[in-house]
């Protein structure tokens, strides 16, 4: 039996910059046709290795241990020698990775031609027959449009197509997949998997989150403040068998495979819906069909899962008045919502609390004392005394009291973006928290502790949640209840303990599959 073709080995390499340590004597091995996830959060030293690796490691950069490409002999990190293999790199589209102002199909082209050293012509009919391989993706036609005119997915599409275009020896993903959905990333992953199958090269995926790791299911490495931690096979690790640290990040992987127990609210109604109507249906009978009609009680929490563009976020702006819709009634907090004035509406609006994992949730130029003040001063009008002190206590409970509270928000990382919404809702008292993807894009830690803040906000402060999420395990930590949305049209709806145990509609099963990907045994 040959022995495996190796790619890449790294021996005791270090990183240290302006004196700080970054990475600390790591060591692998990486063969043709293998993977490799290495899973930390930003200051687990992937981002060093990855420079490293990817031949763009500053001269301020001190580096030592050794790196050997394919059958070349070892050489000193700090020689900075250029592999003799194709090395590339694929980004994450959420990491804008190209010129707002030109054609995606322009830009990709430049890139594969300059690999290859080929005309343009060439370089485009190779990016052309790259893309057309995958299944779902975009038509080439699409790739003429503008990054920003490019939906995430559309445009992870294309630099998946690009980066295999290069048929690389060895292919660097930088969180390459974090900002896509469940069902998305399962897609994209089985490509790559398919592609990788084709060509033989080896993939060292970094990664912030787990579910592209799981839907990888492969060796993965461990790095906490630039030392391994461990390493393992995912199966492995996510079987509970592992290091504290690597148990915390899993946590934020919950499996829907296992029913969440039973939990029941009884208080009083807080939102009655009756017969919403999303599709416009111009005949009763129709709206009738196909309106929406349930009740949310007053601590309880609905998941409001689906897609992107299958309704769930225009059940929701309906609900709030922000869209008008063609028939349908909303009762919140006993009050019909179409008698009220804009004004009352508004002013309604302000016992809603509003968490979500979109990083431009709060005004940038606010300072991270003036963000947890503003409901208690313009809209409770407390005394300073008062609000210094409901702003500290809630502070300290999402961990960001030892912050500068004079720094503006701009300046934040996303993680404590999340914990600053939290904050926010707990001073603010609401009777009702949306709350839409609120783990999008974080690291598996951060992810764990902000599962732990809204399970706290709810439990101690009690408003009713809605949470609008594509991803079944996020509905099952977060809510008691959901409803499946497809098209415009809930498809099923029941507590989730029922809908995970016995899914009656395909695509509650795909949303299942996705979110639990039959993942967990050893690969």
């Amino acid at each position: 039996m040959s022995e495996a073709r190796r790619i890449v080995e790294v021996s005791e390499l270090g990183v240290a910059r302006g004196g700080a340590v970054e990475l600390d004597k790591l060591s692998f091995r990486l063969d043709a046709g293998e993977t490799l996830v290495v899973l930390g959060d930003d200051n687990s030293g992937k981002d060093a290795l990855l420079r490293v690796l990817g031949g763009y490691a500053p001269r301020g950069d001190e580096l030592s241990g050794t790196v050997r490409f394919a059958e070349g002999a070892p050489l000193p990190a700090s020689a900075r020698t250029r592999p003799g293999l194709r090395v590339v790199y694929l980004a994450g589209a959420e990491a804008a990775p190209l010129n707002p102002h030109a054609s995606v199909v322009s830009q990709l082209t430049r890139v594969v031609a300059r690999r290859h050293g080929s005309p343009r012509a060439s370089a485009r009919e190779e990016l052309r027959l790259a893309l057309e391989r995958f299944p779902g993706a975009p038509a080439f036609a699409e790739l003429n449009k503008m990054p920003g005119e490019m939906g995430v997915m559309a445009l992870s599409w294309a630099l998946l197509a690009a980066a295999m275009a290069q048929a690389p020896d060895l292919l660097i993903a930088d969180h390459a997949f974090a900002e896509l959905t469940p069902r998305a990333i399962r897609t994209i992953v089985d490509a790559l998997v398919a592609e990788q199958a084709r060509l033989g090269f080896a993939l060292l995926y970094a990664a912030r989150g787990l579910r592209t790791a799981a839907r990888l299911n492969s060796r993965v490495l461990v790095l906490r403040r630039g030392k391994v931690v461990e390493e393992g096979p995912f199966a492995k690790l996510a079987g509970g068998q592992s290091h504290a640290y690597t148990r915390t990040l899993f946590k934020a992987l919950r499996t829907p495979v296992e029913a969440p127990p039973s939990r029941s609210v009884r208080g009083e109604p807080l939102l009655q819906v009756q017969a919403l109507d999303l599709l416009g249906a111009k005949e009763p009978r129709a709206r009738g069909r196909d309106g929406i009609s349930f009740e949310l009680r007053r601590g309880a929490a609905l998941a409001l899962i689906g897609e992107e563009g299958s309704g769930r976020r225009a059940l929701v702006r309906a609900l709030l008045g922000l869209d008008p819709v063609a028939g349908g009634r909303v009762v919140l907090d006993q009050v019909d919502m179409s008698i009220l004035s804009a004004a009352m509406t508004s002013r309604l609006r302000r016992r809603i609390a509003f968490i979500t994992g979109a990083d431009d949730a709060l005004d940038p130029r606010m300072t991270l004392w003036d963000t947890v003040d503003e409901p208690l001063r313009a809209h409770l009008r407390l005394p300073r005394e008062m609000v210094a002190g409901h702003r500290e206590t809630a502070l300290k409970r999402v961990g960001l009291a030892s912050h500068d509270g004079r720094r503006a928000v701009a300046t934040l990382s996303p993680f404590d973006k999340r914990r600053l919404q939290v904050a926010r809702a707990i001073v603010g008292a609401p009777f009702l928290a949306v709350i839409d993807e609120p783990l999008r894009g974080l690291d598996a830690f951060a992810q764990s502790i902000l599962i732990e803040l809204l399970e706290s906000l709810r439990r101690q402060e009690g408003p009713a949640f809605l949470v609008i999420t594509a991803d079944m395990s996020v509905a099952q930590a977060l809510a008691d209840d959901g409803m499946v949305f497809k098209d415009r049209r809930v498809v099923e709806r029941g507590p989730l303990r029922d809908i995970l145990k016995n899914p009656k509609d395909a695509e509650t099963r795909a949303l299942i599959e996705a979110a639990a990907p039959g993942a967990y045994k050893a690969a």
